[in-house]
């Protein structure tokens, strides 16, 4: 099982990049949970700094990070600057472990690509994460201030496609295929052909707070428990 941490950028009192009502916080929040779903679907270990709109110091998290020792770290962020620039962009840890993480950025920048979105090409990070043991990631989508590089992530939709992108990129440079999920007659979604069309499935607990179901998920995942988190209208 492969170890990933993601740091997901800002939140709470911090907003990070901010156009208009646009922060930039919600967004690396719908990249990263959705990051996290898809890497946990492919058989990984998934170490977040957060899980909702609440205050995160990443110097807090990357002590964490070191500890956890992931195979692959990875930083979401999303940029703003002038209101001219635009693209993708992403530093790779400048270590020991440089010439991994350019394989790892290059990965990720590849199936960036493939959605459409420019690149502003990998750089050295300055960041704090380049202190990881391990190949590093700091993706910044784009730049939220330019109207035409915005409308490359302006909804919920294209933000988790970024996140499947980033996915993809992981798993190819860690050498784990992508397997496209795919909707069976109950609704539920499988990624393996060997699972049948009827499942039973368990449900565990009910809370009003997604974050408070996704902690009991994460309890259950620890103990060999297979579960997911689902929306119910009461």
């Amino acid at each position: 099982m492969k170890k990933i941490s993601i740091e997901v950028g800002h939140g709470g009192s911090d907003p990070g990049a901010v156009s208009g009502e646009i922060l930039e916080k919600d967004i690396n929040l719908v990249v990263a949970l959705e990051l996290k779903k898809q890497l946990e679907k492919h058989g990984a270990d998934v170490l977040i700094s957060r899980r909702a709109d609440v205050n995160d110091r990443a110097a807090d998290f990357f002590k964490k990070a070191e500890v956890y020792k992931p195979d692959v770290g990875v930083s979401v962020h999303t940029n703003a600057f002038n209101g001219m620039a635009r693209g993708f962009e992403v530093f790779r840890n400048t270590n020991s472990f440089k010439d991994a993480s350019n394989s790892l950025c290059a990965a990720i920048e590849t199936e960036v690509r493939a959605l459409g979105q420019t690149s502003r090409g990998i750089k050295d990070s300055p960041f704090l994460m380049s202190g990881l043991r391990c190949p590093t990631a700091y993706l910044e989508l784009g730049f939220l201030d330019n109207p035409a590089d915005y409308s490359q992530f302006d909804t919920v939709e294209k933000q988790r496609e970024f996140a499947i992108a980033y996915t993809k990129g992981i798993l190819r440079f860690l050498g784990i295929e992508w397997r496209e999920p795919r909707n069976n007659p109950n609704g539920l979604i499988s990624t393996s052909p060997s699972i049948p069309a009827t499942v039973w499935r368990v449900v565990a607990g009910s809370f009003r707070e997604r974050a408070n179901a996704e902690t009991h998920a994460e309890e259950l995942k620890r103990k060999g428990v297979d579960c997911f988190v689902a929306q119910y209208s009461l």
